[in-house]
């Protein structure tokens, strides 16, 4: 899907979506042969655990961080409490 078509699935903007790519959150999407962004329900559902996240409380870095231990293969729940601690 493009990025209007997924912001609109997240209720962001399209500059929110290209901003958290610019910042890591959401990694350079595939690009179709016209050249457009080429986002898929992965993407989307990334989309949703930023937007969430950040709606309840955790800042953008506290997200990457989060997604990075994702990345990694490794739980971040003893991260999360405690950012949540703090």
């Amino acid at each position: 899907m493009r990025i209007g078509e997924a912001a609109d699935a997240v209720g962001v903007n399209p500059k929110t979506i290209r901003y958290y790519e610019d910042i890591g959150l959401l990694p350079d999407p595939e690009r179709t042969p016209a050249g457009y962004r080429d986002y898929t329900t992965v993407d989307v559902d990334r989309l949703v655990f930023v937007k969430t996240a950040w709606r309840l409380g955790f800042t953008l870095a506290e997200v990457g961080e989060i997604l990075a231990f994702r990345e990694q293969g490794e739980r971040p729940c003893t991260y999360v409490l405690g950012v949540l601690e703090r």
